[in-house]
Formats: C-alpha cells, sequence, structure tokens
C-alpha cells in the first residue's frame, strides 16, 4: 500500500476527510508497527498538553531527542526506515517514542490536611520547606522537571523556597500563579469569593496571570490580593508576621475586634459563640494565642483582657459584659480576701 503520511499530522490536527480517516484505517490494519504508532498517536491527540505543546520550539526538541536515541540504541533501528518519508512523520514517531513520555500528564502527589488537624511541614527535596494549613491541598510532582519547579495550592501555605537559580519554583492557584526563586511567602485562596491573598515575607516575587504573563514584582511587607470578579489587584503593607503567625500553631490578634476573635474560634472548635450586644463585638484586643489551647483556657484569657464573662452550653458559648455593679463587687471581694 502506497500510504502517505502526511495524513497522520492532519489526523493529529483533526483535518481529515472521511475519505482520508478511510485510507488511515486501512494503513493502520496492515502491520502491528503501524497499530502501534496510530495507537501512541491516539493518546496525544486527546492529551490536553498537545495543545500546549504543539510549538516550533517544542517540535525541534522532540526531533533532536528522537535522532539522539535513534543513533544510541539498537532497538530503535526498525525507525530507520521511517526516516525516508516526509518530516511529518518523523515528528509523529518522535511524539510516539520519545515525546509521549514528555508529554504525558505529570504524575502528582497530592497532600491534604483536613480540617480540625495540625498545620502539616512538608520538605521538599530541593531543602524548601512548607507549611500547609488545615483545609488546604498542595499538589507536587513525583519529579520535579527541567526548568521548573511547579506546585498546585488550594486553601493556605506558607513557602520557604531554597534558592535555585536555573530552575524557578511556581505556584499554580485557580486564578493567579507565582513565580519566586528563593524567598518566603504566604499564599491565601478562597473559592468561595474568588480571591487570591499573598504576602511576602522575604526576597521577591513575581505574581503571573493565568496564561503566565507577568502581573507585577512584590516587595518585602506586601499583601496582593487578586479579586477574579473584579479583575483588580489590591496592594497593601502588613505586619509579616501577624499574616504567617498560623504556621506556628499560632493566633496572633493584633488590634482586631472580639467579633472576628469568635469567627475564628467558632471554626477551630466547631461551636456557636454568642456574643451579647454589638458594643462588645466591636471590642479590640491584641493578644497571642497557642492553637493547642482549649477553648476554656482561651475564654479564661479573654476574661482577664476585659470585663467580660462567659458560660458554655454544650456547643452554644455566650459572652456578655460584667455590669459595673458586678465588677465592683468582685473588686469588693478581692479587697475582703487580701485582707484576710
Amino acid at each position: 500500500m502506497d500510504f502517505d503520511y502526511r495524513l497522520l499530522a492532519k489526523y493529529l490536527t483533526d483535518m481529515l476527510s472521511p475519505e482520508e480517516m478511510k485510507q488511515v484505517e486501512e494503513w493502520r490494519k496492515l502491520s502491528i508497527d503501524n497499530e502501534e504508532v496510530f495507537s501512541e498517536l491516539m493518546k496525544l491527540r486527546v492529551s490536553w498538553k498537545f495543545t500546549q505543546y504543539n510549538t516550533p520550539e517544542h517540535i525541534e526538541e522532540a526531533l533532536n531527542g528522537l535522532n539522539a536515541k535513534i543513533n544510541s540504541r539498537r532497538r530503535f533501528q526498525i525507525l530507520r526506515s521511517v526516516m525516508r518519508y516526509a518530516a511529518v512523520i518523523l515528528l509523529l514517531v518522535s511524539f510516539s517514542y520519545v515525546g509521549w513520555g514528555y508529554l504525558k500528564p505529570d504524575n502528582y502527589v497530592t497532600i491534604r490536611v483536613e480540617q480540625g488537624k495540625d498545620v502539616k511541614k512538608i520538605v521538599l527535596a530541593d531543602g524548601s520547606t512548607i507549611w500547609l494549613k488545615a483545609g488546604s491541598s498542595l499538589k507536587i510532582p513525583e519529579t520535579f522537571a527541567e526548568g521548573g519547579r511547579k506546585l498546585s495550592l488550594q486553601g493556605e501555605a506558607f513557602f520557604d523556597v531554597a534558592k535555585n537559580a536555573q530552575y524557578p519554583l511556581y505556584v499554580s492557584t485557580n486564578y493567579v500563579n507565582i513565580k519566586v526563586l528563593g524567598t518566603a511567602f504566604n499564599v491565601k485562596t478562597d473559592e468561595k469569593h474568588q480571591n487570591v491573598e499573598t504576602v511576602l515575607a522575604r526576597g521577591k516575587v513575581a505574581l503571573l496571570d493565568k496564561q503566565w504573563n507577568p502581573i507585577l514584582d512584590m516587595s518585602p511587607g506586601e499583601k496582593v490580593t487578586y479579586d477574579n470578579n473584579k479583575n483588580e489587584y489590591a496592594t497593601e503593607v502588613v505586619d509579616v508576621n501577624v499574616c504567617t503567625a498560623w504556621r506556628l500553631n499560632q493566633f496572633v490578634f493584633e488590634n482586631v475586634t472580639l467579633r472576628e476573635i469568635v469567627n475564628q474560634l467558632s471554626v477551630k472548635f466547631n461551636v456557636n459563640i454568642n456574643l451579647e450586644s454589638t458594643k462588645l463585638a466591636q471590642r479590640k484586643f491584641r493578644c497571642v494565642i497557642n492553637e493547642d489551647e482549649s477553648l476554656p483556657d482561651i475564654l479564661k484569657l479573654l476574661k482577664y483582657l476585659a470585663p467580660i464573662q462567659y458560660r458554655i452550653e454544650g456547643k452554644e458559648i455566650f459572652i456578655y459584659e460584667l455590669c459595673e455593679s458586678a465588677v465592683g463587687f468582685l473588686i469588693q471581694k478581692l479587697k475582703i480576701n487580701k485582707c484576710k
């Protein structure tokens, strides 16, 4: 059968006519070798990465890889007979025997930390350290490919990245991507509100859009929030220690309202915390609370910081202000006890 191998290229790009497709099917049935080549071609066609890597640069790379393997391995001698055909078959075979290993979907390991669990510390093979917060997941490739170390995050994580000038690290989220060389930064994704917060603690990072186009470079102490609904970026200067204290299993509250504190405690301990009044909810606190402390211990701490009282009824917590008469009574009682 005098077969036109250019039809395989047209098949790959979905440009075959019904008559041409019939010719391809007939060629496919002629030999086991043809069947194997066509099978690999089908895999490539359905691979989402084909569109991404269908560029002159990647084609050239695949061809060079094929030639190297043909020259160095006897088991590829069978391919020499194919070399007399049009250049397109070189590309097809390179995809089948060389390029498929490069283009196939990456093998990832997914690390998840369930809600209510402790922060998980992860050390990568290159020496980078990652702290993954409860309710978050991180996808890490089994091996880092040449040209970049790529991770995918949902939730919140703190990264202390080992410097590697040759291979930068990329953190991908559903809305923005981040490129770094050697630095420390925090990333928090919020799927409900479709935004991403990035806080830079040390070094420099570059924010990229989903098409990997540069957007802006960050400086230490900055927080950049991307709102996907509005396609807007907002930059502000923050206290990095406060924003990243969670990785040390601490709640750091810097001049925040009681309402904000109890909202976090409600999530952590899976309880409902009821505040007596709006005035009480707006009372501000400055404190550091270890996450391994029990809820009663935390409530006792808040009680010492402000004239409040509380009671616990199962999963319902009630916090209310001490009235002036009660405060006076307590002071008087303390004086009496002191005299005794």
